[in-house]
């Protein structure tokens, strides 16, 4: 669903003054439960329809997606239920290969497979409930930015492009195979960086894009930022596909809904539309203190994870993204 009719929806909601609800209000990636003084369960649910042909790499890149909520708010996943939606055509030995990615990527977060919930539906679609658990000290929200921080981002972008891509067989799977890997990458080492850096605050990117998810945690600061556009790193053969109008109607939806806080840049340029790509599984956008910026780094390249400073959080008006 697009993010002028979620936001048109959410706005018929009944309000209410509990921690639950403020959530809702910033959009934030997950809920979280307080149990007691000290722990908190953090919780979320994910799943969409195929962006690749391989079952089994459909299946890894959406539990990864799912997990990536619970790292984004710095806790641990403990429990994942299945959410499966399946023509029975297409045969059960294709949905078992989906599964099977799943369950990789579970196994591979530490966390136990705890059943879950299929329908017979006419379009497939799959992904996890998510159950995490993490301190009270360890959350990391997406409202927590402050001015003079810098933004981190830790995946590439450009998988919605290439997803539309593939399905009017402009790429194959092979020649997209480094987004695919990154997109089923989990964001575990990320979150664990991220949490030794004592980060103000965090969320990962997707189907909003960098700009959509970028603007929420700004509004929810109240604060600005400045994005180094030539910073933000992109999948090979992205921008080629946006010159040719190949995108998928959520880049189009993202960029009329979250465009007029976007300041700066030539709407024509493709660099500028990719920031409006929605992504699936992307990385953290991570806002971290200038003085803990360089350990964020070296954190990150300790733990494997390639990322990138794009820009800095400012005073401005809330949500409000100039390009440079």
């Amino acid at each position: 669903m697009g993010p002028c009719d979620l936001q048109a929806v959410l706005k018929t909601l009944p309000r209410s003054e509990s921690d639950l609800a403020r959530l809702l209000e910033t959009r934030d990636d997950a809920a979280v439960i307080a149990l007691g003084a000290e722990l908190c369960l953090v919780q979320t649910v994910d799943f969409f329809t195929p962006i690749v042909d391989s079952p089994l790499w459909f299946g890894r890149i959406a539990a990864a997606n799912a997990l990536s909520d619970i790292y984004a708010m710095g806790a641990r996943p403990l429990t994942a239920m299945n959410l499966v939606a399946w023509p029975a055509a297409l045969g059960t030995d294709t949905l078992a290969e989906v599964l099977r990615g799943g369950a990789e990527k579970i196994a591979e977060a530490g966390a136990e497979l705890a059943g879950g919930h299929s329908i017979d539906d006419n379009e497939p679609k799959y992904g996890l409930a998510v159950t995490g658990l993490a301190r009270r000290d360890e959350i990391v929200y997406n409202h927590g930015a402050q001015a003079g921080d810098l933004l981190v981002l830790t995946k590439p972008l450009g998988m919605g492009v290439l997803a539309s891509a593939l399905k009017k067989g402009l790429v194959d799977e092979d020649g997209m195979m480094p987004a695919i890997e990154a997109a089923a990458a989990l964001n575990a080492a990320a979150a664990a960086a991220m949490s030794a850096a004592a980060a103000h605050a965090c969320t990962d990117v997707t189907g909003f894009g960098l700009a959509g998810h970028l603007v929420e945690m700004l509004e929810a600061s109240g604060l600005a930022a400045q994005v180094e556009l030539a910073a933000v790193p992109l999948h090979d053969g992205v921008l080629p596909f946006i010159e040719q109008e190949v995108y998928a109607g959520g880049l189009r939806a993202n960029r009329d809904f979250f465009g007029p806080r976007v300041e700066g840049g030539d709407a024509r340029d493709a660099r500028v539309a990719a920031l409006f790509d929605p992504q699936t599984s992307g990385g953290l956008l991570i806002s971290v203190g200038a003085e803990q910026h360089e350990r964020l780094m070296a954190e990150l390249a300790d733990r494997g994870v390639t990322a990138w400073t794009i820009g800095e959080v400012v005073h401005g008006p809330a949500g409000r993204v100039a390009l440079a």
